[in-house]
């Protein structure tokens, strides 16, 4: 048994496949391959899998990670080209690193780095918006709705004006202990930046962090 790192991408042709859906592809991909996957105990046994912190429904990325178990002493590189062979389009496993205990631990992941490309009417002044003490926009939470102060959350923003539209880069805290999605700041946008109004956007997770460090 060996345990390995995958780092992976979603595209625009599978923003839209849930985290449950994924995990289900996933294990179909596993068994089109010679890969075999190592099980969980009990009476109903799975493959042993971890992905690092789920994705929106929506929303594209480069740099996803997730642990997966293997029963057999298999390459990296090997690895990575058969599940990239059964893949379908708009996945990609970007790098595979085999590892010993908690080499890599992907709970430790506690920001992300979004870009966001929104339709937005007026000049957004990001140094102004990063100046308030607080943000304080409706967040969903486990047991509902509530009013939160994301301004602690937010660690870097920017925009600038890009082909008609206004392209926002973002690291937000992201993991266990908090996780702010860029839906919330572009409300907190809305709300507190003065003669601007944000539309449409689409976003894309670029990374998962630990600190300012990223694992592959």
């Amino acid at each position: 048994m060996s345990n390995y790192i995958l780092k992976y991408s979603r595209g625009e042709r599978v923003k839209y496949v849930s985290h449950l859906d994924f995990v289900r592809l996933f294990h179909r991909t596993v068994r089109r391959t010679d890969l075999r996957f190592v099980f969980s105990q009990g009476f109903n046994p799975h493959p042993v899998m971890t992905v690092a912190l789920p994705l929106s429904v929506g929303v594209t990325a480069d740099g996803e990670y997730m642990k997966v178990g293997f029963d057999g002493d298999y390459t990296e590189s090997e690895i990575k080209d058969k599940i990239n062979a059964a893949l379908p389009r708009g996945y990609e496993i970007k790098a595979v690193k085999r590892v010993e205990g908690k080499e890599i631990d992907l709970t430790k992941i506690d920001r992300a780095a979004y870009v966001v490309e929104a339709e937005a009417d007026g000049v957004f002044d990001a140094e102004k918006f990063m100046a308030n003490t607080e943000l304080i926009v409706p967040k969903k939470t486990k047991s509902g709705v509530k009013d939160a102060d994301i301004r602690p959350y937010i660690y870097d923003l920017s925009a600038k004006p890009s082909d008609g539209v206004t392209v926002f880069k973002m690291t937000v805290a992201a993991g266990s202990a908090y996780n702010l999605k860029p839906d919330t700041v572009m409300d907190a946008v809305n709300k507190y930046a003065d003669g601007v109004t944000v539309g449409f956007f689409k976003a894309h997770r670029a990374a998962l962090l630990c600190g300012d460090r990223d694992f592959l």
